[in-house]
């Protein structure tokens, strides 16, 4: 048994019979106020790397405290891939439509052209997110266990009505701009 463990039970006993026992252990410095402080976390801005199932769960962090957050895989933004000419010829974003990938989606434009929109042509840069979302993934820089093709066609489909990051289930439903959120998280 440690100093520490032999030495309550006499303390405790002390306490029990005083009446002033808080007041006691807090001169003698066995005990103090303790302060603890909850903050309000968003799962979107968690500084770790999260599937969307995952980032879904507002409380995640609170309900899994043991769980170690890893930084994310260093995937670039849509600003890097707008001035990567050269990198795009590799990732095949000159030469492919955007349509391609994402059924309906700025037709008669390449995915670079995507990336490159600003304004009214893409307000909230999803197409310029989801491009870059597309490059990094063609170049191995997020993994498929992260951020799946499928997935970003399923954040693609949903611009509408919304995306469903949890694959069968109704809530929660993500708009755009927390579409985009997210997959900044995936890039540096």
């Amino acid at each position: 048994m440690s100093d520490i463990q032999s030495e309550l039970p006499p303390v405790r006993k002390a306490v029990e019979q005083s009446g002033h026992g808080r007041r006691r252990l807090l001169r003698a410095g066995l005990a103090g106020p303790v302060v603890l402080t909850v903050g309000s976390r968003s799962a979107l801005a968690n500084g770790g790397c999260l599937s969307t199932s995952a980032s879904a769960s507002i409380n995640l962090y609170q309900s899994r405290p043991d769980r170690e957050l890893d930084p994310c895989p260093l995937g670039r933004s849509p600003g890097y891939w707008g001035n990567a000419a050269q990198t795009h010829s590799n990732t095949l974003a000159r030469d492919t439509q955007f349509s391609d990938p994402y059924s309906l989606g700025f037709q008669g434009k390449s995915i670079e052209a995507v990336i490159k929109l600003d304004g009214n042509d893409d307000s909230q840069q999803l197409g310029a997110h989801l491009g870059a979302a597309w490059c990094n993934l063609r170049m191995g820089w997020v993994p498929e266990s992260l951020l799946s093709l499928q997935t970003l066609q399923a954040m693609w489909d949903g611009r509408s009505q919304g995306f469903h990051p949890v694959a069968g289930a109704d809530l929660p439903v993500w708009d755009r701009s927390q579409v985009v959120d997210y997959l900044k998280t995936t890039m540096a």
